[in-house]
């Protein structure tokens, strides 16, 4: 009856360790062995097809939603997707499609964006697609909320359709404002009628991104950070615990305990073995949690009685017990592997750009208002 309680008990410790190095096993697989893909929105917010129409007038290349959705069919198997912005806007359909992309992407909680200069128009949508605690800026970033723009020329009719489909975009982008900001949708509207310029601590008030970058230059490294190898030097130690506890049977070096863990007696013994003769204290009869019972008088074991139960229930637990410590011993030759894999000289290439990009000028808001208006016209009566 004791034994089976102890080998139950054994049991439950091993399958709480195998607990422990699972939660362990996901959290180094997902930090250190899954890469994290970095896209730059340096680009024009439009559709390829208009992206060839734009190539004629000099404007250069487009992010659009078809090259977001082949990011993610490109890379199926990555779990974070960080998306670095530095764009004038550009079409609002388009911008909405890749908004809705991402969001859809089945991906929330791995999506990141970081604003790194500019952020004007429906790039602020784009920045949106994270969640709020996943969004984040450089000191110095601009971001430029306004009314969306149009032109088209036609009769009275026509005129009233194109604005009324106007509106409808303006309030689809107020709809996603409010939403993954919390801010209330008259304060975000004027917000969008004044036209200004805002800094990274106004964006931040108004909820669109939830953190400041600072710089990292000269500062002290925090004490409390722990790089790679102080995590995997952590794991060496856990692993190295759990084969000195898996090196012997409980209880060891000299004292032996109750299921509580509370000295009954000890040996002259570095082991756990006992025979009848040897030295021990202090006297008296003890229930060990193996079920054997102990006597021992004037400081020496006089009597050991074996526990008595079902036989085949032993063998099957003790069976269990043997096949636990093995497959735990084999954990650490994969503690090993991981370890050697992130120390190996080998580069992981672990960032992916979107290919011709250009370093933005910088621009008044007045410049970029007109630039908008005159790609419109470019554009005209075009969807």
């Amino acid at each position: 009856m004791y034994l089976q309680m102890y080998l139950k008990k054994k049991l439950k410790m091993y399958i709480q360790m195998f607990l422990i190095i699972s939660v362990f096993y996901f959290y180094f697989c997902k930090k250190f062995l899954l890469r994290m893909v970095e896209v730059k929105v340096y680009n024009d917010i439009d559709s390829e097809k208009n992206g060839a129409w734009m190539e004629m007038f000099g404007t250069g290349e487009v992010f659009s939603a078809e090259k977001v959705r082949n990011l993610f069919d490109e890379h199926k198997e990555e779990m974070d997707f960080k998306f670095l912005i530095n764009c004038d806007g550009g079409s609002v359909r388009e911008g909405l499609a890749i908004y809705d992309i991402i969001r859809t992407a089945g991906k929330e909680k791995n999506i990141y964006t970081n604003i790194d200069g500019g952020c004007h128009s429906m790039a602020t949508v784009i920045l949106l697609a994270a969640p709020k605690e996943n969004r984040s800026g450089n000191i110095n970033l601009r971001a430029l909320i306004h009314r969306v723009q149009g032109g088209i020329e036609g009769n009275a009719d026509e005129v009233r359709q194109y604005a009324d489909e106007i509106q409808e975009e303006e309030d689809a982008i107020l709809a996603i404002y409010a939403d993954r900001t919390s801010i209330d949708r008259e304060i975000l509207k004027k917000l969008m009628h004044e036209e200004k310029m805002l800094t990274a601590k106004e964006l931040k008030k108004y909820g669109f991104i939830s953190k400041i970058n600072h710089y990292t230059t000269n500062f002290k490294i925090n004490k409390m950070s722990k790089s790679k190898q102080d995590v995997l030097n952590s794991a060496e130690s856990f692993f190295s615990k759990l084969k000195n506890l898996l090196s012997g049977s409980e209880p060891k070096n000299y004292d032996f305990t109750d299921a509580d863990g509370n000295v009954l007696f000890s040996t002259e013994s570095e082991t756990d073995e006992l025979e009848v003769g040897m030295p021990a204290t202090p006297d008296g009869t003890f229930d060990l949690p193996d079920g054997r019972t102990v006597t021992i008088a004037e400081g020496v074991i006089t009597e050991i009685v074996e526990p008595e139960g079902d036989s085949e229930e032993v063998e099957a637990l003790n069976a269990r017990v043997a096949e636990l410590e093995n497959a735990l011993k084999e954990s650490q030759s994969v503690i090993t592997d991981l370890k050697n894999l992130v120390s190996s000289t080998h580069t992981v290439q672990n960032r992916t750009r979107v290919p011709g990009q250009k370093p933005n000028k910088t621009k008044t808001v007045d410049e970029m208002k007109n630039e908008m208006r005159e790609n419109r016209s470019k554009y005209k009566g075009r969807k």
